[in-house]
């Protein structure tokens, strides 16, 4: 639905206005100075960085008209992980510091590995994700010089976390999540405006390709990786109390599910309006263009902060697990440049609907075993009712978990 020019300067009036409001907000001393804000910047930085650039069109193509409803079961499976790890964070670690040699020990090392290679992944995805968006700008469209650009990137990611490590990495975290935050409030509040200038119906349209039942499932778990990040707070403890941690990590998930299911909803009429055509990485930010002209430019600079941020992150958590797991004479930039040579190769086997699909895997195998560590110590610490509730709630996430592992695909993509 085409709207006039006078509309058109209004709603990116609106969404100018409304990101530089949340940035003075968050840039406020209280909050930038509070230990919970900066003990939940880290989890929520890889959450949004995860998710926010992809999720809708990844839903919409899927889903069409019930895209809120998969969003809503997709956080609320993430909740729900979230859940488990925030009870380890309580009484695994102590349990791991006591017991070293156990068998839930051996678990928890296994764990370490596939997160480690799973934040290999992600950082594959942050890169992948920034350079489409850089490239759509410049008008690059070739694929071979997209792949060079993302490597040429990972190589400074790689020199980035080789020259700061993890000194100063808070501080750009939370730069990145300010900016991003700005954003995405300018985006939702733009959207919202949209949706009410048009008058446009709601839950109307219908995904790209007809799909059965079993696939869409099979896509939604394929999704996953958007959800998670809440798992760094496990390694936060020389910085965090476990309260503090615990907060932080159910804060993250929170604020990200308010605005990932806010940013689905809001989307129902644009894609309705400009229907998906083909599914790539740069989907939303043609399609929102289409409906508010100085989004593209918005969702541009927030991609340059949070992806690169995310990115840095993970190699820096990544090298550091594996240092952790595999210990040597070797510095920990050689882990970091194993993180980036893992990183690189995924880039130029498989595009990013795989790279998803492939993070969700690893992540869900990561949260598999936590779910076993888990099992082992309700039956430890809870008694009576509260621990039949919570054996039962772990026995459905692991038969959910190796439904990810073993069945999700990626979206239907060009």
């Amino acid at each position: 639905m085409e709207i006039n020019i006078n509309n058109e300067d209004l709603l990116n009036s609106i969404a100018i206005v409304s990101t530089l409001v949340m940035g003075v907000l968050l840039i406020r001393k209280k909050l930038i100075e509070s230990e919970l804000w900066k003990a939940t910047v880290t989890p929520l930085s890889s959450i949004i960085g995860s998710g926010f650039l992809i999720v809708a069109p990844l839903l919409h193509s899927v889903f069409g008209k019930w895209a809120p409803l998969g969003m809503i079961i997709l956080s609320v499976f993430g909740y729900s992980i979230g859940i488990v790890i925030r009870f380890n964070i309580k009484h695994a670690e102590n349990y791991l510091i006591s017991n070293n040699g156990d068998f839930v020990c051996k678990i928890e090392k296994i764990s370490q590995v596939l997160l480690g290679l799973s934040y290999a992944v992600s950082v594959a995805f942050y890169i992948s994700l920034f350079t489409s968006f850089i490239s759509k700008e410049f008008g690059i469209d070739q694929i071979l010089i997209m792949k060079w650009i993302t490597t040429v990137t990972l190589l400074s990611v790689m020199g980035l976390a080789w020259w700061r490590g993890t000194k100063g990495l808070e501080r750009i975290e939370l730069i990145a999540v300010t900016i991003k935050l700005a954003v995405i409030t300018g985006v939702l509040i733009a959207l919202a405006s949209y949706d009410v200038i048009t008058q446009t119906d709601w839950f109307q349209h219908s995904p790209i390709k007809t799909l059965t039942l079993f696939e869409k499932t099979a896509m939604l778990a394929g999704m996953l990786m958007v959800t998670q990040g809440f798992e760094t707070t496990r390694f936060m403890g020389e910085h965090y109390s476990t309260d503090m941690r615990v907060k932080a990590s159910r804060n993250s998930q929170g604020i990200a599910i308010v605005i990932y299911i806010i940013f689905i909803g809001l989307t129902c009429p644009i894609f309705l309006n400009f229907p998906i055509v083909e599914l790539n990485e740069t989907t939303v930010s043609y399609s929102l263009g289409q409906a508010v002209s100085i989004l593209p430019l918005l969702l541009l600079g927030a991609a340059i902060a949070s992806q690169l941020s995310a990115a840095l992150a993970d190699t820096i958590g990544a090298g550091g697990l594996l240092k952790e797991i595999i210990p040597s004479s070797f510095s920990l930039k050689v882990y970091y440049m194993a993180v980036i040579a893992a990183a690189i190769f995924l880039i130029w086997s498989a595009n990013v609907f795989e790279i998803i699909n492939f993070a969700s895997k690893g992540f869900a195998s990561y949260f598999l075993l936590q779910t076993f560590i888990a099992f082992k110590l309700i039956r430890l610490e809870l008694k009576g009712q509260q621990q039949g509730i919570a054996l039962m709630g772990c026995l459905f996430l692991q038969l959910a978990l190796m439904f990810v592992i073993f069945f999700s695909i990626p979206a239907p993509h060009s």
